[in-house]
């Protein structure tokens, strides 16, 4: 492993780190008196590279997600918002997912590690998430929901429990 050397070594290197929304952030908290818990999880998240950046679009599509009072889990403008959501920069099938719940949680679940394994008895890395992978898993969770009588947005909350309990660590 190579170590810096002050007396050898040089600093010359053009860094490039989320530059947008550093130069954002950078303007907002120079000097900023009145720091609150909100700068504190932008900061987070840049510095975890989730800057977040969607299309109009996708907010008209999750606009419409909201309202629709019909609104079914294989209706293309579920499988059209997911492709946009997880083709948007800082967004990934599990964020996407989140996402959608706290907006319907009525018929969208989170997907994650924890409880997909629960379900298919595997791991699934982050490359491998498909919308058909989620809408599969989607139809598992409403059957896990309908035998169980328990609410859609439970189900994931309980499997990630349950994984947690007795999987142990990812």
């Amino acid at each position: 492993m190579k170590t810096f050397h002050l007396d050898i070594d040089s600093l010359n290197y053009n860094f490039s780190y989320n530059t947008e929304e550093t130069k954002k952030i950078q303007s907002i908290m120079q000097n900023k008196k009145d720091i609150s818990v909100e700068d504190l999880r932008r900061i987070s998240l840049w510095k975890l590279d989730r800057v977040l950046d969607v299309s109009e679009e996708t907010i008209t599509n999750l606009q419409k997600i909201a309202t629709m009072t019909e609104l079914k889990i294989e209706s293309n403008l579920v499988s059209e918002t997911l492709e946009l959501l997880t083709n948007s920069n800082g967004i990934g099938f599990p964020m996407a997912s989140s996402i959608l719940k706290f907006i319907r949680p009525d018929i969208f679940p989170i997907i994650d590690v924890r409880a997909y394994r629960t379900i298919y008895g595997k791991k699934i890395s982050s490359t491998q998430y498909t919308v058909e992978i989620y809408l599969d898993y989607v139809k598992k969770i409403y059957e896990i929901s309908k035998r169980l009588n328990m609410e859609v947005y439970e189900v994931d909350e309980q499997l990630y429990c349950f994984d947690k309990e007795h999987n142990g660590k990812i």
